[in-house]
């Protein structure tokens, strides 16, 4: 175990093993943590807790990230203090989260057009619904 200044800011200070972290736009959980052997700082190995990359792996040196910051007990108390949504809002969220969990195992079903940064009128919606209904021709 890394022994770390809990005084210091959480963007300072070296994650620990088991800890969730935030690095490259992306949370992460924290599977070890070593010395970099060029002594450019420690390596820290994570895997990747978001649902469209869910344990893909990554390593980083620590002290090289720009953006990386440590959710700690500091930052889990501050959303708790904020208390619930409210419902409207959060099934708004619920609904978002379905259409964004479309997989391509249904062929009656299409993938959320949201990730791909592309606009959407509702004119091309219908013909998109009826593409995958219609034969191939190869």
């Amino acid at each position: 175990m890394i022994p770390i200044n809990n005084s210091t800011p959480s963007h300072s200070k070296l994650p620990e093993r088991g800890q969730v972290v935030r690095v490259r736009m992306r949370t992460y959980l924290v599977e070890a943590i070593e010395k970099d052997s060029a002594a450019r700082g420690y390596v820290v190995r994570l895997a990747c807790l978001d649902d469209d990359a869910q344990g893909q792996q990554l390593e980083v040196i620590w002290e090289l990230e720009l953006d990386r910051e440590i959710i700690d007990e500091e930052a889990w108390d501050s959303i708790g203090r904020k208390g619930f949504d409210n419902p409207r809002h959060f099934s708004s969220y619920v609904h978002t989260l379905r259409w964004n969990c479309v997989t391509a195992t249904d062929p009656k079903l299409f993938h959320s057009p949201f990730r791909a940064g592309i606009q959407i009128d509702a004119y091309q919606l219908e013909p998109l619904r009826k593409a995958p209904q219609q034969p191939l021709f190869l």
